[in-house]
């Protein structure tokens, strides 16, 4: 599978006080034998903090939001998965996609994608 892109977003406030503008979404694209398939990942915005609290992952420093590295760390990690809507609401198992990241091998991975974003 190559990855084509891969984007992030804040997911929108809900109505009624919902506590939703505290999500992030990451998407990511890819294309497998003609076909394509489009996976994102909506999980807790403050997870993003808990990397870089642990220096497994700080945003700010490196350039590349959290958003963009989600999706494919997902797929990665889960591959061959059915849903293509996924929903992450444990620390835990969000910290758990990023065992073992290192972002010089994901650039070079995924350098073609991230020419696109």
């Amino acid at each position: 599978m190559k990855l084509i892109s891969v984007t992030g977003e804040s997911v929108a406030p809900g109505k009624g006080g919902s506590p939703s503008d505290t999500f992030d979404r990451s998407i990511a694209t890819w294309e497998d034998n003609g076909q394509q398939k489009t996976v994102t990942v909506t999980y807790c915005r403050y997870f993003g903090k808990v990397l870089a609290e642990r220096g497994i992952y700080d945003q700010e420093a490196e350039g590349i939001p959290v958003t963009h590295l989600v999706a494919p760390l997902f797929e990665e990690k889960y591959p061959g998965q059915k849903e293509t809507r996924h929903y992450i609401n444990d620390t835990e198992s969000f910290v758990a996609l990023f065992e073992g990241f290192s972002l010089p091998k994901w650039k070079e991975r995924y350098a073609s994608a991230l020419t696109s974003t």
